[in-house]
């Protein structure tokens, strides 16, 4: 690409031509121009450069577009060191250009996924970019569009809803501290209303004894958090077996709701329960073509992810959830996380990845108790557990304590379950993704492989 002197840029300024007193006035300009030009190319070498030449690093064009503006349109190797140098010297994260965007949403626009860790540890609100992100994809809903119904669940952190969209049943989901705040602002069916003790002509009653009492502040804000991330992420891909991302409500002032389709017949765990009652056995496995057919969804599922590539963490029966027709999708990607394409990335990334209480200890990875280093066959070996669990009916570890479970890999010591309480079908493939060494347990796509295999002997069989 021809450089600035060598373009026709300065022409068209009127350097050519010039004085030298006039020559000398437009220097400053024209370094505000090599400042776009080398921000947009992604150049820390001349970036840095210009800036000690006392470049102004939040000198706007005709458009009202910084420099940071430019850089974060930019996806070369370099243009994360120079969004860095160009924050060091204060450029202005909130600058607002003439179609009313920020840094932020430039990079969330192009998917600028490393540009927008930096302007958020910089103090960009994450909310204010999903908003951007969602009115440009059209996801963005109100919370008018929504009528709340049952609560399905809760957790320690959120709170589920059945809701109504326009006549179609949905799930919201939202931070279990805010649930006052989301009753106030949604509309409630008449059943609602009645268990909570409120007036069906005056909805936005709430009598604080059926709601939560006001928690710490901080952990509130950390709830929130992790929902804008996971709404931040699923939001950025789809797959028919991953549960459907409808949308969220974002309103300024507003709890953050999270709107995916309604599995109505619930999780993998509870349905396995229910069987297991229903037939009064003391474990309960689903039909040999079911269990195959489920595990092949979930594999397709993390195949999607993995190449994507989006590590889920928390694999576990709760987060698969079952259509009317009991086809199995994987949910809950609160815990899950996008990690760099770039091997070099993924070490830089994957160090952020720290266990802490991520994830479920029975279907934990050891590495995950370990190290804070660690890849996609995570997901691999919950999958393990999973398909042990689907094709014995046992939980996995049921003998052992969790915190015993803990400290049994913290030591250094690999328990597993009893591979031959599995099908036959399944022992051999169960017992390589739970391998010790995650490079021995196989990819997505090579379990679903092998999956396949396992299906056709299963449907020759019933043929027979």
């Amino acid at each position: 690409m021809a450089s600035l002197e060598e373009s026709p840029l300065p022409m068209l300024l009127g350097h050519l031509g010039k004085s030298e007193p006039e020559k000398i006035q437009q220097e400053p300009f024209l370094n505000q121009v090599r400042l776009f030009y080398a921000s947009a190319a992604g150049d820390p070498v001349n970036v840095k450069s210009l800036l000690e030449e006392k470049a102004d690093v939040n000198y706007k064009d005709h458009n009202a577009r910084t420099a940071l503006h430019s850089v974060c349109g930019c996806k070369s190797a370099g243009a994360k060191e120079t969004a860095r140098l160009l924050l060091r010297h204060k450029a202005n994260v909130n600058a607002i250009d003439n179609a009313g965007m920020s840094p932020m949403d430039i990079a969330v626009k192009v998917q600028n996924l490393s540009i927008q860790r930096l302007l958020e540890d910089r103090g960009v609100e994450l909310q204010a970019s999903l908003e951007q992100k969602g009115r440009e994809s059209a996801w963005l809903l109100k919370a008018s569009e929504l009528k709340l119904r049952k609560q399905l669940g809760t957790t320690l952190k959120s709170t589920v809803h059945l809701a109504d969209w326009h006549g179609t049943e949905v799930v919201v989901k939202s931070v279990k501290m805010e649930r006052r705040r989301m009753l106030t602002h949604v509309s409630k069916s008449a059943s609602l209303c009645k268990s909570l003790g409120v007036d069906a002509e005056q909805p936005e009653q709430i009598f604080e004894e059926h709601l939560e009492d006001e928690e710490d502040e901080d952990i509130k804000r950390a709830c929130e958090e992790e929902l804008l991330r996971e709404i931040e992420l699923v939001a950025s891909f789809r797959h028919p077996d991953l549960v459907l991302f409808l949308g969220a409500c974002l309103d300024p002032g507003q709890p953050v709701m999270f709107v995916t389709e309604y599995m109505p017949k619930g999780d993998v765990e509870r349905y396995m329960a229910q069987m297991r009652d229903k037939k009064q056995v003391a474990y309960y496995c689903p039909p040999l073509s079911q269990t195959v057919g489920w595990c092949c969804a979930i594999a397709r599922a993390l195949a999607f992810l993995h190449k994507f590539p989006v590590l889920h963490r928390d694999l576990k029966p709760m987060n698969l959830l079952l259509t009317s027709t009991l086809d199995v999708k994987v949910s809950d990607f609160g815990t899950g996380r996008l990690v760099s394409k770039t091997s070099a990335a993924v070490t830089e990334v994957t160090s952020a990845l720290t266990m802490g209480t991520v994830g479920t200890f029975s279907y934990t990875a050891p590495e995950m108790m370990r190290s804070p280093h660690y890849n996609e066959k995570v997901d691999i070996y919950a999958f393990a557990l999973i398909m042990y669990f689907l094709s014995s009916g046992k939980t996995p570890f049921y003998y052992i304590h969790p915190q015993d479970l803990v400290e049994l890999y913290a030591a250094g010591e690999e328990p597993r379950p009893d591979a031959s309480d599995c099908h036959t079908a399944f022992r051999g493939l169960v017992s390589k993704c739970w391998a010790a060494k995650p490079d021995d347990r196989p990819s997505a796509e090579e379990v679903l492989r092998t999956l396949h295999e396992i299906n056709a002997g299963v449907s020759c069989c019933s043929t027979m």
